[in-house]
């Protein structure tokens, strides 16, 4: 196909599009039946633990207890069955101390969520024939460049790369900026110049050989759509993004402005309000942390990626695209812009978000059209929102419930001491261990009284493990309980491990069998 064809389809499908968005905005988000009424209720009521123990009483709480719990002022979430919007809703207030309650179109800062946003914009551009997923990006950029150096010789960075954080650039992500503090440009960012906090972006392996988180990589990616569009890019995602979507009340701007309104303030970890007087950070490494949004306008663009994926007429993606980025690429566990996990209709699409003061979440599940879309004010987030996805998966009954049920094990002390130990991750470079998602060189696993914890390299805090027999555990891990297994060798001793997080493993071998004790606590 030729770019002029290429560009003449693009247009036609933007006009259908255009057509069905403007059908979606004139009917009701979603009907508050019976049914819809009962599973909101269930969710209220159900948040759980990821790990439940066979023959106790299930541990259940309400949202308003564990908001409170977890010093959470403000919650908002978005429910999607089978391709449409099921049902949302507010909890708790904007600014903690106030009677402001948060509503369905309140704003929230989401954190990396940006970056999904900012990969449909690129692919968008792409179906466009205006750009190129495999070009070198230096091609493309304007005002800067990659610098060039052993590794960009062997492959130059390009758009997949950056979208699947395997490009080899540096800089995870970034800190954010407070009320009257001057914000940096795109390219002080990546040269790593005042008024910008970070260092420079650059090249520190050869790209395409391993994965690395990069919200340098997403600054990159920025300025390229900056380039080629010839546009800021707040008004490039409004061109290719909220306007064919309808996000009617969602932003890039930062500092967003107070006349947007209705915006969710932020809160610290102990729930105090801060980044006072304005009462919100800015971000300005926009596409990679910056979006403003709600989550049943999020759930809009879930909504039209699982339709692209799915090969629905006059879809937001070409299907051909929209498959690529819903698959791996190479060595990375992400695919174009969303991180990835499981198979047939467990497979999911989903990213986490975590600015200073916010905290968000999404899952998609392309085969059945189920998705959710959770977001707080407040910096402990983090633990709340798996909470409230557990509650979601169950009373939706979706495939993916998030909560596994333990039989009751218990094991003597001496048995327990057996797994006591350091273990060293066997390659921290294999496809394997790359797709995990995080950067891990060992474990450390000890006994605390009748209960053993694990936790990552060097830190002294940990999470329980479960024992499910004699050799098999399960811990709780952010989304979803990782499952560990104890490893008996030649001589029946335990001298390696297996961690396994969804469709991804680790592997490592026992190098010390020290047990550090109560100088280690659990994270909970």
């Amino acid at each position: 196909m030729t770019v002029a064809t290429m560009r003449t389809h693009t247009a036609s499908r933007v006009f259908a599009l255009a057509a069905v968005v403007a059908a979606l905005l004139a009917a009701p988000a979603f009907a508050a039946d019976g049914s819809t009424t009962q599973r909101v209720r269930e969710v209220e009521t159900g948040l759980r633990p990821a790990i439940s123990i066979e023959g106790e009483k299930p541990v259940r709480w309400t949202i308003e207890e564990r908001m409170a719990h977890w010093k959470v002022p403000g919650v908002s979430i978005a429910v999607v069955s089978d391709g449409k919007l099921a049902w949302a809703r507010g909890y708790g207030v904007k600014q903690a101390g106030t009677h402001d309650k948060v509503d369905t179109d309140t704003l929230f800062s989401v954190g990396s969520v940006s970056k999904v946003g900012a990969a449909s914009i690129t692919l968008r551009m792409v179906d466009a024939g205006l750009l190129d997923l495999d070009r070198d990006v230096n091609g493309y950029l304007k005002g800067w460049q990659v610098p060039g150096n052993e590794f960009t010789v062997i492959q130059p960075v390009t758009l997949r790369g950056i979208l699947s954080h395997s490009a080899g650039l540096t800089l995870s992500g970034f800190p954010d900026f407070l009320p009257g503090e001057k914000l940096p440009t795109a390219i002080d960012t990546l040269e790593g110049r005042p008024p910008s906090k970070t260092e420079p972006v650059r090249v520190f392996y050869t790209p395409g050989t391993r994965q690395s988180y990069s919200g340098g990589g997403t600054t990159v990616e920025q300025l390229v759509i900056q380039s080629v569009s010839g546009l800021d890019f707040v008004a490039a995602a409004q061109k290719y993004l909220f306007m064919p979507l309808g996000m009617q009340r969602s932003t890039y701007q930062n500092p967003i402005p107070a006349e947007r309104g209705n915006i969710a303030k932020a809160h610290d970890e102990q729930g105090r309000p801060t980044a006072l007087p304005r009462g919100w950070e800015a971000m300005p490494e926009m596409a990679a942390s910056g979006l403003w949004t709600t989550p049943s306008e999020y759930a809009r663009m879930l909504i039209a990626l699982i339709e692209s994926y799915r090969g629905s007429k006059d879809t937001f993606l070409s299907p051909r695209l929209a498959g690529q980025m819903l698959t791996e690429v190479g060595v990375s566990r992400f695919g174009l812009g969303p991180m990835l996990d499981g198979e047939g209709r467990q497979r999911r699409f989903y990213h986490s978000g975590a600015n200073d003061s916010y905290r968000a979440w999404f899952e998609a599940f392309p085969y059945s059209g189920n998705a959710t879309v959770i977001v707080t004010n407040g910096a402990n987030g983090t633990q709340l929102i798996p909470e409230i996805a557990r509650a979601i998966a169950a009373a939706e009954g979706w495939e993916r419930s998030g909560t596994l049920l333990a039989p009751a094990v218990t094991l003597d002390a001496a048995a327990l001491d057996e797994f006591v130990g350091v273990y060293a991750i066997a390659d921290t470079h294999s496809p394997v261990a790359t797709r995990w998602g995080e950067s891990v060189t060992s474990y450390r696993v000890w006994r605390d009284g009748a209960t053993l914890y694990m936790g990552q390299g060097d830190s002294k805090r940990g999470e329980r493990l479960v024992p499910l027999d004699r050799t098999h555990f399960a811990m709780d891990w952010h989304d979803t309980p990782l499952r560990v297994e104890f490893v008996r060798g030649y001589d029946a001793a335990i001298d390696g491990i297996i961690v396994r997080k969804g469709s991804y493993a680790l592997e490592g071998s026992k190098v010390t069998r020290q047990n550090p004790g109560a100088a280690y606590s659990s994270i909970r």
